[in-house]
């Protein structure tokens, strides 16, 4: 009967110790297996964290059919800024510049000022396997056309409605925060002369081809 005490009281020790023992391992496992299942979670986070991107860029601006006989071409350069609102689409806002001239007025220096937000929507990586990604899009904004004569301070800034649309093409790195854009885009502004000298406004035409160095975070 000792013995049998004996016994009882070491196996009830032996329960208690594995009781002890198993609590906290069993909390430690659940939390390593918590940790794991939000590792898929945090994934998003981090594109999140490269939802924004900015574009210097450079290029040129070229007029076209009745434009060509008003205005010079001229080099383009201006800042672009973007956010993504999923993987496929995005909203895109960008300001540009450009030292046109007035043809028609002894070549007087002309600057351009051009503003708008515009909706791209993208194509998947073309390239997944390589380590620069490759993917096409395209764009439709509106904004705003300024001109405003340089030299001449009596004559006003003239501002017209712009709408554009654009093609071009993202080369980055596929897990790197830089990239290059190539980008050619057709604008139609609703034109009134650059003195308001036109009874309506005409709808004009002009091209712009440009390069941007992408930086994402």
């Amino acid at each position: 009967m000792f013995r049998n005490t004996i016994v009882s009281e070491e196996v009830a020790e032996s329960v208690s110790a594995a009781r002890s023992f198993t609590i906290p391992r069993a909390g430690r496992v659940f939390a390593t297996i918590a940790a794991l299942a939000a590792l898929p979670l945090l994934a998003p986070r981090a594109e999140a964290q490269r939802a924004f991107a900015t574009r210097p860029n450079v290029g040129v601006f070229v007029p076209t059919g009745d434009q060509k006989d008003l205005l010079d071409n001229a080099v383009l350069v201006g800042l672009q800024a973007s956010y993504d609102i999923t993987p496929s689409f995005a909203v895109v806002g960008s300001f540009g510049w450009a030292p046109s001239k007035d043809l028609t007025l002894a070549k007087e220096k002309l600057d351009l000022f051009q503003y708008d937000l515009g909706i791209e929507g993208r194509l998947p990586n073309l390239t997944p396997t390589a380590g620069i990604s490759t993917r096409p899009y395209a764009t439709l904004g509106a904004g705003g056309r300024t001109y405003d004569y340089r030299d001449l301070t009596d004559a006003d800034a003239q501002t017209n409605f712009l709408g554009y649309g654009a093609l071009g093409v993202d080369l980055a790195q596929a897990n790197g925060p830089f990239g290059l854009r190539l980008e050619a885009r057709d604008n139609v502004t609703a034109f009134k002369g650059l003195h308001s000298e036109l009874a309506e406004r005409k709808a004009r035409n002009d091209l712009q081809f440009s390069a941007g160095l992408t930086i994402a975070f």
